[in-house]
């Protein structure tokens, strides 16, 4: 404390040169330090070297340790180190009566000063003090407090900034302020001894164990009042045999007080000296001041929940509609982007429509359908495509090695056929020309088929010549144990037309996928502990692990992962605990807890999450092992699934093990048409892929004539990801025209629903904010009992000779899933549409949501 460090701006300096500037004229010099980049800061108020050495270590991250050297029984060096904080803040409270030994509280003088500095901010950057009215001195002192404390003869500042609404604040009124408050600070303070018994290394609990540089919370139930403290592990002294032995040191204690405890201390003490101390009048006249305004901010809070409640109702009144479930459409109460039927006239589940003023529409994109039909032609052509290849491969192992020239002539053709087999040892390479002439045309192909252990591969040129044009074909045929790829160029030329399609087909006939192998069996279901208010119980899932999962980590980095969701969760007492762990017994009887816990990384509401961490396991022989998940002393909904380990040091996307898996249809076919005629030019482009991750199909399709241009893209797709599942239909066409231009978008998405509130994008007043806010706001409320949400988009564009027309239409449809073979019976609908027209008299502009 002996020294002042004046409000300024320090600019773009390293911690070395930060820590060199807080040390001037100090016995204390610059030690060690990390390297943490280049910062600036800004000093607004008066303060001692100690405090800015702690601002420099919070500003670089750091965390500060003073040391000294001595050479026999002198200190000859004392020194300031800033490194990496270690440690982490794990949430374990010591406790009187669990692992709290006892606690020492020691009043000493460190926080004493035997000077004061005061300042008050003004206006803009000046800074109000006493420097004119004390003689050029911005700090007063008290001399018997320097007889007392003082160091070497300096004296030991302090500083201090009233806590006042004071507007304008005088120096004369600073001065008085500041005399009150250094009587305050000339009597000694408060430090503590804490003695911790190490029940994590005694009892086996990961969760409780204490490591050096470690966050912990202290309380002592014994002390009057209740002691309640924050401390950080310094050292530790650990025994290698007796955990029972170990003793610990903890520094950077922080009293947390009871505000309960402090007011009842303040009004007992006015009952006993009432009138004796003003200032405890005062103090008092400021818990009434606050209880007032307390008591206003609940009247306040009241009249907006009633507002939101009435808002709630409303919206649930104007938006809730009955699903009719039948058979044949409804024909009464049609109500245009609200009436909602179910067809089951191909059974249920059904299909959900939605009446749009002029017909019904499925709300809901009919993937499976789609899918079932593409299936079955790729199935049929990849079998057919198989058929044909094992026909000719029989028929090459019938067939002797060597060369040979075939001719046959007839009175209406001519053929001739030229072949070279090689086969041997069930290997085989044959290749064969063809020509052929009739009345008809020229046809001349170009084979061959190669067999290589398991490999199979055919590849036909064809080239047909008749009175109607030429026709090319090129076919290349890839077959092995994991699956078959068919690709087939086609060719076609005729009078005034051409046409050109490439077709590519992929089966996979082991459709299991291993990116990292997952070492846990059964890891399917979920973990859920749903309690509402009420803090839960355990709830715990153990599993076994993969055939010599223990031989195959050992000495390995693992990663450890798993997927959370969470509603209206907060942490319960004592200890809550989310997560997994992993808990290894060595040969040499060493037990190791490699844990993942997510209890303060999951919010409060949230979808689906993955987490990871990343352990390490010893080079040693591993006797026995287990893993479980666990849930406990936790508030609200908080569901775990997808558990898995793996080998590495990345975790990588969940899939189940190996001896889970099952086998699925995995297929990708992609097909490119061009056709070119007199009349224009047409091309179409498709994608379909059916895999683990869902299916997606994707088309692009291209007119172009004299009379103008037409592009469509649509897209269909069925994802399942960690959010759940996705579905996503999509069609954009555009039309251009000599005289006019059009654009249409439309899509419909299905996707798992977990109610949420976003803040909505600030407009220009006040009052729309609010009414912004409050509307996102009942909507999240009513519709938090839906987990399902169907969206309709249909936005239109159009320009000619009459101007510009523009639309944009959106439907919102939450439900719920079927369960127990039951289905919604109710929905909640949200219609939203604006439209825009322009024209040379003028602009038209109207939005409306629902009927308003």
């Amino acid at each position: 404390k002996s020294g002042i460090i004046k409000p300024q701006r320090i600019e773009g300096k390293t911690v070395n040169e930060f820590i060199d500037m807080a040390l001037v004229g100090m016995k204390w010099k610059r030690g060690k330090t990390d390297y943490a980049g280049f910062h600036t800061m800004t000093i607004d108020e008066f303060m001692d070297p100690l405090t800015f050495l702690k601002k420099i270590a919070s500003l670089f991250k750091l965390e500060i340790q003073y040391r000294v050297e001595v050479q026999g029984s002198q200190i000859v060096g004392w020194y300031v180190d800033m490194i990496q904080r270690r440690g982490r803040d794990t949430g374990k409270e010591i406790e009187l009566g669990k692992d709290l030994i006892g606690v020492t509280r020691m009043e000493h003088s460190r926080d004493i000063c035997t000077a004061l500095v005061g300042f008050v901010k003004g206006e803009g950057d000046n800074v109000i003090t006493i420097e004119g009215i004390n003689r050029g001195l911005p700090y007063i002192v008290d001399n018997d407090a320097f007889q007392r404390w003082n160091e070497r003869g300096k004296h030991k500042f302090g500083f201090y900034t009233p806590e006042t609404e004071e507007l304008n604040m005088t120096p004369q009124r600073l001065m008085t302020l500041m005399e009150i408050e250094l009587k305050k600070r000339i009597n000694s303070s408060v430090s503590y001894e804490v003695e911790a018994q190490s029940i994590g290394r005694i009892f086996g609990l990961a969760h409780e164990l204490i490591n050096e540089g470690d966050t912990i919370r202290i309380k002592d139930t014994g002390f009057i009042p209740k002691l309640y403290l924050e401390a950080r592990v310094i050292a530790g002294d650990e025994s290698f045999t007796d955990p029972a032995q170990d003793k610990y040191e903890f520094g950077d204690y922080r009293e947390i007080v009871d505000p309960n405890e402090e007011l009842r201390k303040i009004y007992n003490r006015i009952l006993s000296k009432f009138g004796e101390k003003q200032e405890m009048l005062d103090q008092l006249d400021k818990l009434v001041k606050e209880a007032n305004e307390t008591a206003s901010n609940a009247k306040k809070e009241s009249e907006a929940a009633k507002t939101l409640a009435e808002k709630v109702q409303e919206n649930i009144k104007n938006n809730t509609v009955e699903i009719i479930e039948a058979k044949n459409p409804p024909t009464t109460g049609l109500k245009p982007n609200k009436t909602l039927w179910r067809d089951i006239s191909n059974g249920k589940p059904g299909i959900l429509k939605i009446w749009t003023g002029t017909a019904w529409e499925s709300v809901v994109p009919d993937v499976e359908s789609v899918k079932k039909a593409t299936l079955e032609q790729v199935n049929k052509d990849i079998e057919a495509t198989k058929t044909e290849l094992n026909q000719k491969v029989q028929e090459a192992q019938n067939q002797a090695t060597g060369q040979f020239n075939k001719v046959q002539e007839g009175l209406q053709d001519v053929s001739r056929t030229i072949s070279n087999i090689e086969n041997k040892q069930g290997e085989i390479d044959k290749k064969v020309t063809q020509f052929e002439q009739d009345s008809n045309g020229f046809k001349t192909s170009i084979e061959s088929l190669t067999k290589k252990d398991t490999e199979i591969s055919n590849k036909l040129n064809t080239v047909e010549q008749t009175v109607e044009g030429t026709k090319k074909t090129i076919t290349d045929i890839q077959s092995d144990t994991n699956g078959l790829k068919k690709t087939t160029t086609e060719i076609k030329e005729q009078a005034g037309k051409t046409s050109e399609k490439l077709e590519s087909v992929e089966k996979k006939f082991d459709d299991m996928k291993f990116s990292g192998r997952n070492l846990l069996l059964n890891t399917g279901g979920t973990l859920k502990s749903d309690t509402g208010t009420n803090i839960s119980n355990t709830d715990l899932k153990s599993f076994k692990f993969a055939p010599d999962t223990f031989e195959m980590i050992r000495g390995q980095e693992v990663a450890l992962s798993i997927t959370a969701r969470t509603q209206a969760f907060s942490k319960g007492t004592p200890s809550p605990w989310i997560g997994m762990e992993l808990s290894v017994t060595y040969e040499d009887n060493e037990q190791v807890w490699l844990p993942i816990r997510i209890e303060d990384k999951v919010a409060t509401s949230q979808g689906w999450v993955r987490y990871s961490a990343v352990v390490t396991i010893k080079n040693k022989v591993i006797k026995t092992g287990y893993l479980n998940s666990l849930i406990r002393n936790v508030k609200g909904m908080v569901e775990l699934k997808e558990w898995q380990i793996e080998i590495g040091n990345k975790a990588t996307e969940y899939r189940p093990a190996a001896e889970d898996q099952v086998t699925i249809d995995e297929f990708t076919k992609k097909t490119n048409d061009i056709e070119k005629s007199v009349d224009g030019v047409k091309t179409t482009v498709t994608n379909v892929q059916n895999s683990q991750a869902g299916y997606e199909q994707r088309m692009t399709k291209v007119e172009q004539t004299a009379s103008g241009l037409s592009t469509t893209v649509s897209s269909l797709n069925n994802v399942v990801s960690d959010q759940g599942k996705k579905l996503t239909e999509a069609n954009t066409k555009l039309e251009q025209q000599a005289t006019a231009i059009g654009a249409k978008i439309e899509l419909k998405q299905v996707e798992d629903y977990v109610a949420g509130f976003k803040i909505p994008e600030l407009k220009q007043t006040v009052d729309k904010n609010r009414q912004d806010l409050l509307d996102e706001l009942a909507n999240k409320l009513a519709t938090e009992q839906f987990n399902q949400k169907m969206t309709l988009i249909d936005n239109r564009f159009t320009i000619n000779e009459q101007g510009i027309d523009a639309s944009a239409k959106k439907t919102e449809v939450y439900t719920k899933e079927q369960a127990n073979g039951q289905f919604a019976t109710s929905s909640y609908v949200r219609d939203m549409e604006t439209r825009l027209q322009l024209t040379e008299k003028g602009v038209s502009i109207s939005v409306k949501e629902n009927d308003v």
